[in-house]
């Protein structure tokens, strides 16, 4: 084969188009990839300043509502003397705590799952639970025990919740949400308060067994506890019997 054939096969059109081609798709490749990097750089950034937002948002929210919380408290009659009452003071606890449930409840719908709507949420159920609306707290309270898992304010709920069974004579679901936290071993979790209100509701569903049982726990196990004299007490009751 002639030298010129064989230089002619060597630079085929075809196989050059193909080749080009190919430099063609891989440059288009590395442009793709190039744009998508600096497409998520971009997403990324803006995530990061929207979740950014969110949070500082949650916080004003909870700041606004946690001053109402805080606000001090100067009956009427106090008020209107020569010294006047404080700026921001309100009439009554109660008149304090309806003002700040809506806040509250604004922060936690807002932001559920944010820590800030968390406390919020908290907050809110224990101010319900103090102006005696205990459906409402209770409500809240399991909404918390879904959001919360078992984080310290998951926990706190699960207490909040047992109080509010126990405020309806619900003595059997009260028991079972303080048994399971008795359960738990964590020194950062009052337990030994748990025991203590765990043998109560005992008495409360006239169960003298298990009452003693969570009393002698908490005795035997929190020898220093400050609920342990009480503990104490109502164990010599019980085993004086009725």
């Amino acid at each position: 084969m002639k030298r010129t054939e064989r230089h002619h096969l060597k630079e085929d059109p075809l196989a050059v188009r193909l080749r080009a081609l190919q430099d063609s798709a891989r440059g288009s490749r590395w442009a793709v990839l190039a744009a998508a990097v600096v497409v998520g750089l971009v997403l990324g950034g803006a995530f990061l300043g929207w979740q950014q937002w969110r949070s500082s948002r949650a916080g004003e929210l909870l700041a606004a509502a946690m001053a109402i919380v805080d606000a001090p408290v100067v009956p009427a009659d106090v008020g209107e003397s020569a010294s006047g009452a404080p700026a921001g003071a309100y009439p009554s606890e109660a008149a304090k705590l309806e003002t700040a449930v809506p806040r509250l409840l604004e922060a936690a719908e807002a932001y559920p799952s944010l820590p800030q709507g968390i406390v919020a949420r908290y907050q809110a159920a224990v101010a319900l639970g103090t102006l005696g609306r205990t459906v409402e707290a209770g409500e809240q309270y399991r909404q918390l025990i879904e959001l919360a898992g078992d984080g310290i304010y998951g926990r706190m709920a699960r207490l909040g919740r047992a109080e509010t069974h126990l405020q309806a004579a619900e003595y059997a679901d009260a028991i079972t949400l303080l048994e399971a936290e008795s359960q738990v071993a964590n020194s950062e979790f009052p337990v030994d308060a748990v025991l203590m209100r765990l043998g109560q509701s005992y008495q409360l569903a006239d169960q003298p067994v298990e009452a003693t049982l969570a009393f002698q726990r908490l005795v035997d196990e929190f020898p220093a506890s400050g609920y342990r004299f009480e503990a104490e007490n109502e164990l010599d009751r019980l085993s004086a019997g009725p």
